[in-house]
């Protein structure tokens, strides 16, 4: 049986694990002498997410065909984007 993953609520998913998995990853990798001495790095480590997140919308839109998919991805990274704004510059 054949699943359909071109929907909002798959697409909603994806978007919204990529970012904190590789910010985590990343802040795993990292010494922790550095991110106590700036929020910087952990600025940058964010946006690189939604960055990451951004590329992987517009494979799942051009490449794989998936609008409806690429569409909540899309709805993360809008969330993603206010989050930090909000975070970062509030």
């Amino acid at each position: 049986m054949k699943r359909n993953l071109n929907n909002l609520l798959a697409g909603l998913v994806v978007g919204g694990i990529i970012p904190p998995a590789v910010v985590k990853t990343l802040l795993m990798t990292t010494d922790e002498d550095l991110l106590n001495y700036s929020d910087t790095y952990f600025e940058n480590v964010c946006l690189l997410a939604i960055g990451l997140n951004a590329g992987v919308m517009w494979l799942v839109l051009n490449k794989a065909k998936m609008d409806k998919m690429g569409r909540g991805i899309l709805l993360a990274n809008f969330a993603y984007v206010i989050a930090f704004v909000a975070y970062f510059y509030m």
